[in-house]
């Protein structure tokens, strides 16, 4: 029988993954990035029933389990139908390598996940390397599977500097750890400029009122700067999705019809546009395309 904790090499066109994700854009999007890094045996489960289902009719080498703060309680349900998903007999279910990709890794999502019997993390927006190094050690290197009275899952104990890093992380934890050279490359893109302005972008989104002009003179303002930043860089794909993002932003919020879904989506897809390399072309294309005509749509409700 097929171990999926069996290590081996990396060799993505043989690999089979399940990605699990309820936001379709998304689900969407992390599918065209495995697809630039040579995987083609991909299923898309938009919820746990879905998933279910594929892991009963199919055999997977990695599951790819997606979560996002604005789906609120839901987290729970993921987290316990993981640790459902650890105790089934069959051993090639429960025993799949489960990477988390999420926008807002905390501590406690940390600690949680991993008592559920997440193996790996991956934050959002995610750069095609990240992606790879996650599959390496799934893969490669993946976790000894325990299997004990209190605990069922990949072992909890490994060091591993891709997990989280952020400010809350326990005092002590780690020290004298360095961090990987993949966390170093990760720390040093979110300190690109067009990075750093779609962050200022983020915040003067949360502050949009249609009551107030100056909150949408200041988003208009933070999508100029990155599009200048597009610009220099000839960034096309991201130049024509700050254009629709724009439009929404300012035929939407004097009526006070901006759906907060909508733009977390495309800041989502924006700050994935400028994690992505401009060799990425079709991935590229195909975010920008799909998040202009879902504003559309939205304009034309």
């Amino acid at each position: 029988m097929h171990d999926p904790r069996k290590p081996r090499p990396l060799k993505p066109r043989s690999l089979a993954a399940l990605i699990i994700d309820p936001n379709n854009f998304l689900r969407g999007l992390t599918a065209e990035i495995l697809r630039n890094l040579n995987l083609t045996d991909l299923s898309l489960a938009r919820n746990l029933t879905a998933a279910q289902t594929y892991l009963i009719d199919r055999h997977f080498d990695v599951i790819l389990l997606a979560w996002e703060p604005d789906e609120g309680s839901e987290t729970a349900g993921y987290l316990a139908w993981l640790k459902d998903l650890r105790r089934v007999p069959d051993d090639r279910i429960r025993r799949l390598p489960v990477i988390l990709v999420t926008s807002s890794l905390t501590k406690q999502l940390v600690i949680e996940a991993r008592d559920a019997g997440v193996d790996e993390f991956l934050t959002r927006p995610i750069s095609p390397t990240a992606m790879k190094q996650r599959l390496e050690m799934v893969i490669q290197t993946p976790r000894p599977f325990v299997d004990c009275s209190v605990y069922v899952g990949p072992c909890r104990r490994r060091k591993n500097p891709a997990d989280y890093h952020g400010e809350k992380r326990r005092a002590g934890e780690r020290r004298g750890d360095r961090p990987s050279r993949m966390t170093d490359a990760e720390v040093e893109a979110a300190k690109e400029p067009i990075r750093v302005a779609l962050t200022a972008l983020r915040a003067a989104c949360a502050q949009l009122r249609a009551s107030d002009p100056v909150s949408i003179d200041n988003a208009c303002r933070d999508i100029n700067e990155a599009r200048t930043i597009a610009q220099a860089q000839k960034d096309h794909a991201l130049i024509s999705s700050l254009a629709a993002f724009e439009a929404y932003i300012t035929m939407s919020t004097p009526l006070g019809q901006t759906d907060a879904n909508v733009i977390n989506t495309a800041l989502n897809a924006l700050e994935q546009l400028a994690a992505l390399p401009l060799n990425y072309v079709e991935a590229r294309d195909s975010v920008a395309i799909a998040l202009g005509k879902a504003i559309q749509k939205r304009l034309a409700a």
